[in-house]
């Protein structure tokens, strides 16, 4: 379905990640294959209840990505994020279809293509969902493989064997994501190893339709590494460490997947939290994560117009027609709207879409100097 040099981003599923996609170019667009983590249902605090049911939740997710994804090529979906909120037990909508079901159904209906995202621990009923999706369009599936799940890398490979015998198809329709979810900068070296290590006793490696693999280095909370009204950098750990793999002779190379500018756990803040949130600006380089934090106490978004010409004015900028995250920075810059909370987002992860894109479109696939590296693996 693609080869090493595609990009597939876990994309929460909200309103803001949507509107990036949707401004994605096409050029860019056809290097992605996003993998939609479809978020809980809303919940209000102040009335300790869900303010939809999941029927409400999930009734416009097919023509929400047929509005934003503007492309026929398929995206992974992951329907087991609707639970990370634990406290929601509706299992099934009213009419005892899976939410997953339902989902792929939702935007196949629409004229697109989706893939169900799977797992061998998901229990039964979502199983019997991916089952039913598998045999009903025929589009193989997408098995997603934790890092605790490499430690034994035999009964990895049972559990999978079992899982593919159970949706009854072959490794040449199924798609690889091992997912590392957030990584520690500090240990780049000791886990570009535990990847190498994987990707040469991953089994049948050559085999599969597609081999990705995910990790981020964004951390939960910037509060702790950059104050209030400054700026500071995260290194991009997960790029640093595949940008080193791809110069491997591994017999195959894998793509490349990330978080974009998110972390991957689920946050369920209380509104009163809302007005805490400080106004920031993630701006994807070459080798980190430019971040600068305001405030809003008091002063709405006045201050993104400071930061945006900080960023404008620096070379790490990729320049106003970069992308339309990049436009809107330069925009802010130069007079135009600071935005909201959502615009930020907007802004900084349809920049960071469009750069790993087109990074990956021209990243070298073997070392400027000399042979790629013998590659065996380590005890």
């Amino acid at each position: 379905m693609f080869s090493s040099d595609h990009y597939v981003p876990v994309i929460k599923w909200k309103r803001g990640e949507r509107t990036a996609i949707e401004h994605l170019s096409s050029t860019a667009r056809n290097r992605i294959t996003p993998l939609l983590e479809i978020q809980p249902v809303p919940y209000d605090h102040k009335t300790g209840n869900f303010t939809k049911t999941i029927d409400d939740h999930l009734s416009n997710i097919g023509k929400d990505l047929n509005n934003c994804w503007k492309s026929k090529d398929p995206v992974f979906v992951d329907a087991d994020t609707i639970y990370d909120n634990v406290d929601f037990e509706d299992d099934n909508l009213t009419s005892g279809q899976h939410p997953l079901e339902f989902i792929i159904d939702s935007i196949e209906n629409e004229g697109n293509q989706a893939i169900p995202v799977t797992g061998t621990a998901r229990d039964a009923s979502y199983q019997a969902a991916v089952y039913n999706v598998v045999q009903k369009y025929q589009r193989g599936i997408c098995i997603r493989i934790y890092e605790e799940q490499l430690d034994d890398i035999n009964q990895l490979e049972s559990e999978i064997n079992d899982l593919l015998s159970f949706a009854h198809i072959n490794k040449s329709d199924a798609d690889i994501v091992i997912d590392f979810e957030q990584i520690n900068p500090s240990k780049e070296q000791a886990i570009y190893s535990q990847i190498i290590n994987t990707l040469i006793q991953f089994p049948d490696i050559n085999a599969w339709r597609t081999l990705t693999v995910c990790a981020t280095s964004i951390p939960k909370t910037y509060s702790k590494i950059i104050k209030k009204f400054s700026s500071g950098t995260v290194p991009r750990a997960e790029w640093n460490i595949y940008s080193k793999i791809v110069k491997t002779n591994l017999i195959r190379k894998p793509s490349f997947g990330d978080y974009t500018i998110t972390n991957p756990d689920f946050v369920n803040l209380e509104p009163w939290l809302l007005t805490k949130i400080i106004s920031s600006l993630k701006y994807t380089c070459d080798t980190d994560f430019w971040v600068h934090r305001g405030d809003l106490t008091g002063n709405g978004f006045s201050c993104m117009k400071n930061i945006c010409s900080t960023v404008v004015s620096d070379p790490r900028f990729s320049g106003q027609n970069f992308s339309f995250g990049d436009s809107y920075i330069y925009s802010c810059a130069n007079g135009g709207t600071t935005g909201n909370l959502e615009s930020w987002v907007v802004a900084g992860i349809n920049h960071h879409l469009t750069k790993v894109s087109d990074d990956l479109a021209n990243l070298p696939l073997t070392s400027k100097t000399g042979s790629p590296q013998t590659l065996v693996p380590q005890p």
